[in-house]
């Protein structure tokens, strides 16, 4: 009996050991930290330490999506253009967010994951309003951050003359920094995406004193991304299109957005 007991249990041995390892295999193995650039771009891309912990619904969303496979997402704080850069040459894995138009070599999920409208902010009792290029010369002086891409034409072709009344700011906080110069008078009108501008203004509790003082025509589409030097690149995209939309029919994705107090983008 003992004999017999012995050699029925090898089978089941091998059987759970063999399960255990293919297993261990999968979640070890064939998982990945992907190195993603971040910047400072609430709601839709926020620095940790800046924060709160909060880092953005685009890389909550990319820390669920991916670890429903298995992958981990490790955050870089890093400039948007140097970011970009280091995307191209495939020193990081991916950037949180950017435009198609941006980087036309990398690679992107099915669908896009926001969308954006630059927009200009002045102080709430300011008369100056945004009407096209005529506008923007008769302002004594617009912030904006160096290196971004407010996708309009007319008001990237003026900015790209390097006029005297465009203050382009980077390093450290630029869009805080250029609220408060904003607010002190020093500025006639900062540009940026809307959500974002209007995130940052709550935070700092400067909402009330500033108003839309103008919006661009072009709405453009946000994305998360891939470097085009990753021969994984495309299985991660594939990942992040699959599991957004899993998240949108069973509501997580609509409670993720409650957190940054934004709207899906496809009900917009």
């Amino acid at each position: 009996m003992l004999s017999q007991n012995n050699q029925a249990m090898k089978p089941l041995t091998f059987s759970v050991l063999l399960v255990g390892f293919i297993t261990l295999f999968s979640t070890s193995a064939f998982s990945d930290t992907l190195r993603i650039a971040t910047d400072e771009w609430c709601p839709y891309d926020c620095i940790a330490s800046q924060n709160h912990g909060q880092v953005g619904y685009l890389g909550d969303l990319l820390v669920e999506t991916l670890a429903s496979r298995g992958h981990k997402v490790e955050f870089v704080e890093v400039s948007y253009s140097r970011g970009l850069q280091l995307v191209r040459e495939g020193k990081l894995d991916g950037t949180m967010a950017c435009f198609r138009e941006e980087a036309p070599d990398f690679v992107f999920p099915d669908s896009p994951l926001g969308k954006s409208n630059s927009t200009f902010f002045s102080q709430k009792n300011s008369n100056w309003r945004y009407t096209g290029k005529e506008s923007l010369e008769q302002a004594k002086m617009i912030g904006m951050i160096k290196g971004y891409d407010y996708v309009d034409p007319v008001v990237m072709d003026y900015f790209k003359q390097n006029p005297e009344n465009v203050l382009a700011i980077t390093g450290e906080k630029p869009l805080e920094r250029l609220l408060e110069m904003l607010i002190n008078g020093r500025l006639t009108a900062v540009i940026e995406d809307k959500s974002v501008l209007e995130y940052k203004a709550k935070q700092i509790g400067k909402a009330d004193q500033l108003k839309v003082s103008g919006n661009t025509d072009v709405v453009i589409d946000v994305y998360s991304s891939f470097s085009p030097k990753n021969p994984k690149s495309a299985e991660y995209a594939k990942i992040v299109s699959e599991e957004t939309l899993k998240m949108r029919k069973d509501g997580r994705l609509e409670k993720l957005l409650e957190r940054y107090g934004i709207q899906d983008w496809q009900k917009q």
